[in-house]
């Protein structure tokens, strides 16, 4: 290992340990790896110092002072580790990560060559060479050699198969049992002409695989034998003898847990269905449902169980061709190989007739598509066939009436059942609250749970808190193997499928924040027309990348989520964050103004040109945008928070009314962040404006000393701005409160100065509001008729603005004052009016508050029921909320009865 500054000179590290350390950083550039992992690395269970992470803070130290003046600010101390801390484009692992990652999103083979060559010249010599570093070394020698197949692949495709003889010989024999190298010799072997040598070639690595492995050929290597005997006319000898029952299927799955009723479900195949399709997401346990089922029914199929890989997502192959998988299954059935007939329809006749009266079982395992599955699925009334695959393939479905059985992520309780059968009883029950988190985290994928418990069974000494740590901090490097296999290995195999413009789509809604995805949110992200981006979502959800949870909302699994943020670069990634965030403020915007028409305007920023709005038109759709999204406010906020803290603080706004009409949780959470944003921007006007919004929060909440220093700060922000209008807001807020809290006299001296700066200034609806707050002021003293004087004053302006919610808090006010004068009806009437203007208009809190100042006038005036039914709907509405005032109604409530 090497580290240069940047003028070229080689940095001397100080000792092999540290530059281990260094290794293990560099691997794992700007993220954290945890302390275990790093004393685990550096020493071995023989070894170990007495207090190993003192000594590793050593370690790190003499790191730092190798490394020089920036030492300190390259490696940094974390929550539970360490982390290097660089721009990635200066190690070189992660710049052939970077062109590795290119490579494989061309489509063309040849325009792979240059960046595949680029990177694996920057391999020079063994990785990590003379370091104790036994459990990096693999995963970077994995990478190396997946760079190299690919490389290979891309020149193939190009045509250089002549010239890549002597290197893939090369490499086959340096990595005997590596099949995929062998493979590509044999290709390049046939497309040279060579076949003879290229079925050589094929008998010299099955007996090598036999003798180092005592294994056959895997899928790739039999089928590419099967298509040269194809080819050829060439009888191998191997041929299954007419009468040998064929029993194909791989090892059973160990420690099979969970799925009841999708075993039930394929159990119901028999024994009238004939094709079963077993769905799901890579990791799901699709091909381990398949054979376990297989295995439990097998004596129901006398006649054999044939198994095929069609490789429909593999890395390194392209998906099998059916005709040399069915050229397999005829000599598997009996037929001798130089018996088996000259064209596809013949074998496919052929096929058909072997199983019309037998009883086969076939499992055709991860189907890329239907046209692959039609030549092999069965006819025969006494065979079936299994299929499995990450496509919904419809087709069969719909042509071939095949039986869907789409899996699901475990629940806890069998993502529990999995994790104890792997681990053991005992490890299992140590630590009850660590295998609940390490349940959380693996997100119910069986193929996460079960790399877990892999690692989990082979360190028996590391404690179950430890792999939670790991998980938490990089939840795909910790359920990953040495040996490459992985999370992201496997879903790699899918996304590498995508075409391009549905793998950028992947990639960008992976960067969504929040939870569940709206068909707005996807185009944003994307940067495409919505009616594209629900096109390219559903087609993301048939290949099980993304969840249709409703129609129009999707979700990402946890750790599909993960590795799409990680295929992103910095860039994109942040411009996807940047249109979200137009599209969430200008569509947030139409809608605000649609539920309070009277608020004072902001002013907003240029849309993005390739960001699409369809703004509301009606309240009601104003409502339903804002449902939509509400979920995902907060952690989008939380993401914005320092990083694009205008558009943060605008989101705020716009969401400010609707959370505070419809009571939704989180408005304080909201307010904060954007309070935080202000200050951060240094702008004291939205400082205090949103020093009031807050300050209506903890009002709703009644937290009335907090609702009054807000309403203070913003109140001298305001003063210090010399801004009227600020100034006038603060003071009509501060009265609000003073009134809750019984300062009814204080109360009308803020809400008089208000006045006087709204008359001088013309706002009308301010204005308005004001006299009718000073009506309620004046009420609660029991100055009746001049509360009802101010509240008419109050209704005859909103009347004449048009103002549906001014008129109904005016009539509420009025109905307020002509009940302290003993005119009941009169109350009631414009309570009555007052609380269906509130309704319609969706102001859920206020409704309810309308609803108990009536339940207690009808109280006064004799008239129980219409009490009763008052505080019912008050409650119902205050139960939904979660609010404290719930349990004061339903005392009430019980009074009455």
């Amino acid at each position: 290992m090497e580290v240069r500054t940047a003028d070229g000179d080689v940095v001397p590290l100080p000792s092999r340990r540290v530059a281990a350390l260094l290794a293990a950083l560099v691997l794992r550039v700007n993220r954290t790896t945890p302390i275990d992992d790093l004393v685990e690395l550096l020493w071995n269970e023989d070894e170990l110092p007495g207090n190993p992470r003192s000594a590793l803070q050593i370690y790190v130290s003499r790191l730092r002072t190798a490394l020089g003046d920036t030492g300190r600010t390259m490696v940094r101390t974390d929550a539970g580790g360490y982390s290097l801390r660089v721009d990635p484009a200066q190690v070189d692992v992660e710049v052939f990560r970077s062109l590795v990652r290119s490579a494989a999103a061309l489509t063309d083979p040849a325009d792979r060559i240059e960046p595949l060559a680029a990177a694996l010249a920057l391999w020079r010599g063994e990785p990590l060479a003379g370091l104790n570093a036994r459990d990096l070394i693999p995963r970077l020698d994995e990478e190396h050699l997946q760079a190299q197949e690919l490389y290979v692949d891309a020149r193939l495709a190009a045509g250089e198969s002549a010239d890549l003889v002597p290197e893939l010989t090369e490499l086959a024999e340096r990595h005997p049992t590596r099949e995929r190298f062998w493979a590509q010799l044999i290709r390049a072997h046939q497309a040279s002409g060579r076949t003879a040598l290229a079925l050589a070639t094929y008998g010299d690595v099955a007996d090598r695989l036999r003798e180092l492995l005592g294994a056959d050929p895997g899928p790739e290597l039999r089928t590419l034998h099967t298509e040269l005997l194809t080819a050829t006319g060439t009888a191998t000898g191997t041929g299954t003898a007419t009468g040998v029952v064929p029993h194909q299927l791989p090892a059973t799955i160990p420690a099979f847990a969970g799925r009841t009723d999708d075993l039930r479900r394929l159990d119901e195949l028999l024994p009238t269905a004939n094709l079963g399709l077993v769905i799901g997401a890579a990791g799901i346990g699709k091909t381990s449902l398949a054979v376990h089922w297989a295995r439990r029914v097998e004596d129901r199929f006398p006649d054999g169980i044939l198994y095929a890989d069609l490789l429909g997502f593999s890395p390194v192959a392209e998906p099998a061709d059916p005709q040399a998988i069915l050229s397999r299954f005829l000599v598997a059935l009996g037929t001798p190989p130089d018996r088996l007939p000259a064209n596809a329809e013949a074998q496919i006749a052929l096929y058909r007739s072997l199983l019309a009266e037998r009883a086969v079982l076939v499992v055709l395992d991860n189907a890329r598509s239907a046209d692959q599955v039609r030549p092999l699925a069965t006819t025969g009334s006494g065979c079936c066939t299994v299929v499995t695959s990450r496509n919904e393939l419809a087709g069969l479905v719909a042509t071939e009436q095949a039986e869907p059985i789409r899996l699901d992520v475990f629940d806890p309780p069998q993502s529990k059942q999995l994790l104890a059968a792997r681990i053991g009883a005992e490890r299992f029950g140590s630590d009850p609250a660590s295998v609940d988190a390490l349940v959380e985290r693996c997100a119910g994928l069986p193929l996460a749970l079960s790399l877990l418990a892999a690692q989990i069974a082979l360190r028996p000494r590391r404690s179950l808190a430890s792999f939670v740590r790991a998980l938490g901090e990089s939840p795909l490097d910790a359920l990953s193997t040495a040996d490459g296999v992985g999370v992201r290995t496997i879903f790699s195999w899918s996304y590498r499928q995508l075409r391009p413009e549905l793998a950028r789509m992947f990639r960008l809604v992976a960067q969504h924040p929040g939870t569940e995805i709206t068909p707005g949110a996807a185009a944003a992200l994307a940067g495409v027309p919505i009616r594209a981006a629900r096109r390219m979502a559903a087609e993301l959800v048939a290949n099980h990348q993304l969840i249709e949870i409703e129609p129009d909302r999707w979700v990402l699994h946890d750790l599909l989520r993960a590795y799409g943020q990680e295929l992103c670069e910095p860039a994109e990634a942040d411009a996807a964050f940047e249109r979200l965030l137009g599209y969430l403020v200008h569509t947030g915007f139409a809608a605000a103004v649609l539920l309070a028409p009277s608020r004072v305007r902001v002013e907003l920023p240029e849309l993005p040109a390739d960001v699409e709005v369809v703004a509301p038109t009606t309240r009601d759709e104003a409502f339903a945008w804002f449902d939509a999204e509400q979920p995902n406010n907060l952690a989008v906020l939380r993401a914005a928070a320092g990083r694009a803290d205008a558009a943060l603080w605008l989101c705020v706004w716009t969401i400010a009314d609707y959370l505070d009409f419809r009571g939704r949780s989180g408005y304080p959470q909201a307010q904060q962040l954007a309070l935080e944003a202000a200050v951060r921007l240094g702008d004291l006007t939205k400082q205090a404006h949103t020093r009031r919004d807050l300050a209506r929060g903890h009002m709703a909440m009644r937290e009335w000393d907090e609702a009054i220093r807000q309403h203070e700060l913003a109140l001298g922000i305001a003063e210090e701005l010399d801004d009227e209008a600020a100034i006038a807001h603060g003071s009509l807020g501060l009265g609000r409160v003073y009134t809750r809290i019984g300062d009814h006299r204080r109360a009308i001296e803020h809400t008089q100065r208000a006045l006087r700066i709204y008359e001088r200034t013309g706002h009308v609806d301010a204005r308005a509001n004001a006299l009718n707050n000073l009506g309620w002021y004046h009420s609660e003293l029991g100055e009746y008729q001049a509360g009802l004087d101010y509240a008419q004053q109050s209704l005859k302006l909103y009347t004449e603005s048009d103002s549906e919610f001014g008129r109904a808090v005016a009539s509420d006010t009025s109905g307020y004052a002509l009940a302290g004068l003993g005119r009941f009806d009169e109350a009631i009437a414009l309570y009555t009016v007052a609380v269906d203007v509130l309704r319609a208009l969706g102001r859920r809190l206020d409704t309810a508050d309308c609803l108990m100042a009536m339940a207690r006038v009808q109280d006064r005036a004799g008239r129980g029921d219409g009490a009763r039914a008052s505080y019912a709907a008050a409650l119902e509405i205050l139960d939904a909320l979660d609010h404290p005032d719930a349990e004061t109604v339903r005392n009430c409530l019980a009074q009455q009865r």
